[in-house]
């Protein structure tokens, strides 16, 4: 028992001086821990921007990738965000031939609907109008 006590005793002294905490050096962990100046604004809550790609468009959020977004065809001719950014229409084609036109899900990526561009007509389907031939 009496060697218990004096194992114990070091041990308790080394936990408890790590209990202590300075106020200063907690304020310029938390700065530090932030990774952006002082007054410049955060990454989450900026808007959406696509970043063309071959076969592909990258939806970011400042510096921060969201999601990538893989197209029918190559070559990605137009996007544009819809339902407050919650959505992407991109029109894509080969080097030759038809184009088609498909919704996304920004956060997911998940195409949720596809149409060729030259069934677009009368503003059916609402989502992609004005992407049609």
């Amino acid at each position: 028992m009496k060697l218990l006590a004096i194992i114990s005793a070091p041990v308790l002294a080394v936990s408890l001086t790590q209990c202590v905490i300075d106020p200063a050096a907690l304020q310029a962990l938390e700065n530090s821990s932030q990774g952006r100046p002082q007054g410049s604004r955060p990454y989450y809550g900026q808007p959406f921007t696509a970043q063309r790609g071959m076969g592909s468009v990258t939806i970011m959020e400042g510096p921060r990738r969201v999601s990538t977004i893989y197209t029918a065809s190559p070559n990605v001719e137009n996007t544009r965000f819809i339902n407050e950014q919650q959505q992407i229409v991109v029109k894509s084609r080969g080097n030759h031939g038809p184009a088609t036109v498909q919704l996304f899900d920004t956060r997911t990526g998940r195409q949720q609907g596809r149409v060729m561009a030259y069934e677009v007509r009368g503003g059916y389907p609402a989502w992609a109008a004005g992407m049609g031939e």
